[in-house]
C-alpha cells in the first residue's frame, strides 16, 4: 500500500460542516395557504356583517320577534343587543386577521381566527385542513 493515498474515513476540509456552509433554507414567499386564509377571514366577516345588519333590521320588528322567541319585548331587545355586539366584534377582528398576517404576531393573530371558526361544526371542512397547512407553512408565512 501506498502512503499517498488519502484515507476515505478521515474527515477532509471540505466534508466539514461549519456554521458559515449551512445548506441554505429556501422560503416560499407565498404559499397557497394564505390566499385560502384571506378567503376564510373574508367569509367569515361577511358572516358576521349580515348578522348584525339583520339584528339592525329585526330591532325594528320587536314584537314580532318577541312572539317567535316567545319572550317579553325587552328580552328581545337585549338579546338582539348582545347578539349585535358579539357579532360586530367579531366582524372587527377578522378584518384585521385581513391585513395582519406577516410576523410572528399575525401568524399566531390569524391561528387564532382559525380556532375560533373551529368553534362551529359547520366550519370544519374549511377550518382543519387551513390549520393543518397554516401550521405546516409557519415559516414561510412568516418570512415570506
Amino acid at each position: 500500500m501506498s502512503e499517498n493515498k488519502p484515507n476515505p474515513y478521515t474527515p477532509s476540509d471540505e466534508n466539514t460542516l461549519s456554521p458559515d456552509n449551512r445548506s441554505p433554507v429556501v422560503l416560499n414567499p407565498n404559499p397557497a395557504v394564505k390566499t385560502y386564509q384571506r378567503i376564510y377571514v373574508i367569509l367569515m366577516f361577511l358572516m358576521y356583517a349580515a348578522i348584525v345588519v339583520l339584528v339592525v333590521a329585526a330591532s325594528f320588528y320587536k314584537d314580532a320577534v318577541a312572539r317567535d322567541l316567545e319572550v317579553g319585548p325587552i328580552e328581545a331587545m337585549i338579546l338582539l343587543f348582545i347578539l349585535g355586539i358579539i357579532s360586530a366584534v367579531l366582524a372587527i377582528v377578522f378584518v384585521v386577521g385581513l391585513f395582519w398576517h406577516r410576523g410572528l404576531g399575525g401568524w399566531i393573530y390569524n391561528l387564532i381566527l382559525i380556532c375560533i371558526g373551529l368553534t362551529s361544526g359547520c366550519t370544519w371542512p374549511i377550518t382543519i385542513p387551513l390549520m393543518i397547512f397554516w401550521i405546516k407553512h409557519k415559516d414561510d408565512i412568516q418570512h415570506g
